[in-house]
């Protein structure tokens, strides 16, 4: 149970740029058939079209340039993201991992597993598939003792957690006078 992002944003920026198109054709057929000169000149369009042959440069560019464009739709619509939902471990030994954890509840839980040590007074975490890198502030304190403290405590609250695939922690302890 692997949850993925949607591909909102770019979903979003084709659809917006189809419904630009649509309501810009919408609105020179409109003037059109109300005798106005149209947004859109199709006579003139009609005769640059008519124009081009499969040979023309102009015409091979912009073709190219749309299958590039098509061809990057496709690659980010079908890349698999940042998963949100981290799966846990399987407890029962079932074999089906039916639990996960989402990246910001795991990242929350380890920042108050860090902040809990003594002369922390605030920790930042930010996980990726592999580590998890933890940013404490100590208010005092020598840093490898602390930087041992932080990564002892993460480790038994990541133990406790219980992700199917546990990442490395890396610790960066801040504002005492050895670091």
């Amino acid at each position: 149970m692997i949850r993925h992002p949607r591909r909102s944003v770019a979903a979003s920026l084709v659809a917006l740029v189809l419904l630009a198109a649509c309501v810009l054709l919408a609105v020179a057929v409109v003037q059109h058939l109300l005798g106005q000169p149209p947004v859109l000149p199709f006579a003139e369009l009609n005769a640059l079209a008519a124009g081009l042959t499969g040979a023309d440069v102009a015409f091979l560019a912009l073709c190219g340039a749309l299958a590039l464009v098509g061809l990057v739709l496709v690659v980010v619509a079908l890349r698999p993201g940042t998963p949100t939902v981290l799966p846990l471990a399987d407890r029962d030994g079932a074999g089906v991992t039916d639990t996960g954890i989402t990246r910001r509840s795991l990242d929350r839980a380890l920042s108050h597993a860090a902040t809990g040590v003594d002369g922390i007074t605030r920790a930042s975490v930010s996980s990726s598939r592999r580590k998890a890198s933890v940013s404490a502030h100590a208010s005092f304190g020598d840093a490898a003792a602390l930087r041992t403290a932080v990564r002892d405590a993460v480790s038994e609250r990541l133990a406790e957690i219980g992700p199917a695939r546990s990442p490395r922690v890396r610790v960066k302890v801040t504002g005492t006078k050895e670091s």
